[in-house]
């Protein structure tokens, strides 16, 4: 067996990672939220690049029904 020559102040001996890990938390859930905002925003911008190009059908169909009659 090993003999282990006890170092005081060694069991006592805390590490606080609070401070840092508070900071890093913080940037996390901004990323996640900025990432969430993007997507938001590119659903938005293809929703509204669509809808012109559905009313130009329509009105193109609605022409060829005139043509015909």
């Amino acid at each position: 067996m090993w003999d282990i020559i006890p170092q005081s102040g060694l069991a006592t001996t805390v590490v606080d990672f609070t401070d840092e890990l508070s900071l890093l938390t913080v940037g996390l859930v901004s990323l996640v939220w900025f990432a969430a905002a993007m997507i938001v925003l590119a659903a938005i911008r293809d929703s509204w690049s669509k809808k012109p190009q559905s009313a130009t059908g329509a009105a193109s169909t609605s022409t060829d029904h005139q043509e015909a009659a």
